[in-house]
């Protein structure tokens, strides 16, 4: 059974790296919603992230990505290769939403599917005292690299309103 765990988490760990290189709209647009803020814009256009993507770039930490996957939708997400000074494994993958008038931004943070089978699925397949030391620290790594994403999700939304808020 706990081959059968790994297996899984394999699995899951390859479509979802597929999934984010290739910039799959699904993918982005759908999940379990951990983050949300709403963001006041006078305009909206696909070509902010390219603009976004200039803003976020960082030497001591992951980059962000930022890709226009519709003309309402830019998707973002980690850099998921190179040397930087602060390097983990991303827990959620970003969409900033645009609403129908244009006025609104919505920018959503999904949580990725290896985390869910990390937190969720490991106890039930582990025996339980076996496994709850270990299940703390995942806890608590998985709460920290939440808060930095969260920030980091954060200073795009106060980028947004920054170069086009009212």
């Amino acid at each position: 059974m706990e081959n059968l765990f790994f297996y899984i988490l394999i699995l899951l760990l390859f479509t979802e790296i597929f999934a984010s290189w290739t910039w799959m709209s699904v993918y982005f647009r759908y999940g379990i919603p951990v983050f949300r803020r709403k963001v006041r814009v006078r305009r909206f256009r696909p070509e902010f992230a390219d603009e976004l993507e200039r803003i976020h770039y960082s030497k001591l930490s992951l980059p962000l990505l930022f890709r226009a996957i519709s003309m309402r939708e830019i998707a973002f997400r980690e850099k998921a290769y190179g040397i930087y000074w602060l390097r983990y494994a991303p827990v959620m993958r970003g969409l900033i939403y645009v609403s129908q008038d244009r006025k609104e931004v919505l920018l959503r943070g999904f949580l990725n599917g290896y985390v869910i089978l990390l937190l969720v699925f490991l106890p039930l397949m582990l025996a339980l005292d076996e496994v709850w030391p270990y299940y703390l620290v995942l806890l608590t790594a998985v709460s920290i690299i939440y808060a930095i994403q969260r920030h980091r999700f954060d200073k795009v939304g106060d980028n947004l309103e920054m170069l086009h808020g009212k």
